[in-house]
């Protein structure tokens, strides 16, 4: 990206005060990903193939969940667009939204869909929508926000959530993202929604983690130690100084190693799909 369209982006960001997502930059245009949700794994390799394969099934089987009735989507929190360039193609009526920068520069340079830069909860539908697709977003939005604008932007349609909730919290960096899975029913049940279809898919799902983890251990942290030993070497007093002034930093990034443990993450949560029909 240019320093051209880097600056509008950052002049977008300022104007709408919302952050860009650094981490979809780097899974974007480091790693080359258009999908960023997890994978649905069936005996794949732990490659960067074998996660292309999982992500296009998760997607394929996503769809398979959308009532014949559905012709007009909002698909909420949408990423680089792949998803929606894939509705889009199978004939859906696809609009997209995000609170993302970055997300509308992709979307504005690489996708012929409609782009809303917005937060879920505040966002004002101008038209109603017979699906709402929340894939990997509804963990970001505040639950009385989630269901009141649920029913303001589909009334009598549909919502389809696919994350991951919060089911045996522990005091740790794990229990720290995703909705409480109970305290999420019963906020759905005290809205009205009615729970169509679920499906656990948390063994498939924690796949990725373990491809995550195979390149933090092959690539990352040798280079990180190899580093770290050059500047020891050279200048182990501002070392010294260096790790105290990045403590915090330091455990940040041992709390995110901490995330991609995929048997720690199965104790603590499930991954599910959801299927709700949204009261009118």
């Amino acid at each position: 990206m240019g320093t051209m369209e880097e600056a509008s982006t950052s002049s977008l960001n300022i104007e709408v005060g919302l952050k860009v997502n650094t981490a979809l930059r780097f899974y974007h245009e480091i790693l080359g990903l258009n999908n960023l949700h997890y994978g649905l794994w069936d005996n794949d390799p732990l490659t960067m193939e074998g996660l292309h394969a999982a992500q296009s099934r998760y997607t394929d089987h996503l769809i398979s969940y959308f009532p014949e009735s559905v012709k007009t989507i909002l698909d909420a929190g949408a990423g680089t667009g792949e998803t929606s360039e894939k509705l889009k193609a199978r004939g859906y009526d696809v609009e997209a939204l995000s609170p993302d920068p970055y997300q509308q520069y992709l979307f504005q340079k690489n996708r012929n869909v409609t782009f809303h830069l917005n937060k879920f909860q505040n966002f004002k539908p101008r038209k109603k929508y017979d699906l709402i697709l929340m894939s990997e977003s509804c963990q970001y939005i505040p639950m009385d926000g989630l269901f009141s604008n649920s029913i303001n932007c589909a009334p009598g349609g549909y919502l389809l959530i696919n994350d991951y909730f919060i089911t045996h919290p522990d005091n740790t960096a794990m229990s720290k993202s995703g909705h409480d899975m109970q305290i999420f029913y019963q906020k759905a049940r005290d809205y009205g929604f009615e729970l169509l279809k679920e499906e656990d898919i948390t063994d498939q799902a924690a796949v990725s983690l373990d491809l995550a983890r195979s390149w933090l251990d092959r690539y990352v942290m040798p280079s990180i130690d190899l580093l770290t030993y050059s500047f020891r070497r050279k200048h182990p007093k501002l070392l010294k100084f260096a790790s105290w002034l990045m403590r915090n930093k330091v455990k940040k990034f041992n709390d995110d190693i901490m995330l991609l443990d995929s048997e720690h993450f199965k104790r603590v949560k499930r991954y599910k799909i959801l299927l709700f029909k949204i009261p009118v």
